[in-house]
Order: C-alpha cells, then structure tokens, then sequence
C-alpha cells in the first residue's frame, strides 16, 4: 500500500470521526426538541445507543469498502481524533447548521403532527358527546324502568317472606 492511500484513509476516518459527533450531536439535539413529555425522549437512551450501534456498523462498512476489510491500530485512533477535532473547532459552526435545520424541517413537522393528533382528538370527542346527547334519553327511560321494577320486584320478594 502506498503511503498516500494510507494518508487518505487517514483523513477518511478523520472526517468519519467529525461526522460521527456531527451525527451524536444532532441526534441529542433532535431529541431535546421534542416535548419533555414526548416518547423519544423517554426513550432517548435507547434511541443513542441504536445510533451509536448504527454509526458503528457503519464505520466498519467504510473500513471494509476503504481497505477491503484490513482493520490497522490507528483507524480507531483517527477516528476517535476525528470527534475531539469536532469537538474542539467544528462543534459550534455544525451545531448551529443542525438547530437551523432542526428550526426550519422539525419543529414545523412536529407542529403539524400535534395539531392534526389535537384536531382528531376533538372531532372524536364532539362525535362522542353527539352520541351521548342522543342516548341520553334512552338511558334515562332504561334506569327509570329498570329503578321501578327492581322497586316492584324488591317489593314483591318482601310481601312474600311476609305472607
């Protein structure tokens, strides 16, 4: 292998370590987005290691497509160099590249997801309370009925044990 191949899998791996914090911090982002009480954040802990595991497998598909499987000590090291080089110098620029396009594509999807889950919501509820109107008398004349002759029939046990 020439050293310029090995060079460029280095900066390959560099720039999949940037890419892995850019994704991590923008899943984090993603997450803390939503309602406090939405189910992606309770599940949140799960949902990071899922990425983590996917970013992983991930990784090793470019290893495997790179350099045809060949594993070297310092692919792990470049790529763990790669996320401190996010960490330090990139880490404000892309993160405010991700809540501007958490701002313009989530938030609204999550508005209009809400608001068609609310609306729902109430035409279920308007049609519930129409059948309630309707039944309302039937349910009424049903327990009077049933109140009297559970009456007659009570009364009609009692003057029997009487007699």
């Amino acid at each position: 292998m020439i050293v310029s191949e090995q060079f460029f899998q280095l900066i390959v791996m560099v720039l999949s370590g940037i890419a892995v914090g850019f994704i991590i911090d923008s899943v984090r982002l993603i997450v803390f987005s939503t309602p406090k009480r939405s189910s992606l954040r309770k599940w949140m802990m799960v949902f990071e290691l899922l990425t983590w595991i996917l970013l992983g497998g991930l990784t090793y598909y470019l290893l495997f497509w790179l350099k045809d499987g060949a594993w070297r000590a310092y692919d792990p090291l470049a790529q763990i160099a790669g996320i401190f080089l996010y960490q330090s110098f990139f880490q404000t620029f892309l993160r405010f590249v991700a809540r501007t396009l958490v701002n313009i594509t989530w938030r609204p999807f999550w508005f209009i997801v809400h608001l068609i889950i609310t609306v729902i919501r109430h035409i279920l509820q308007l049609f519930i309370h129409i059948v309630m109107f309707v039944l309302r008398p039937f349910v009424k004349i049903y327990s009077y009925l049933s109140y009297t002759f559970f009456k007659k029939l009570r009364y009609l046990k009692y003057n029997k044990k009487q007699q």
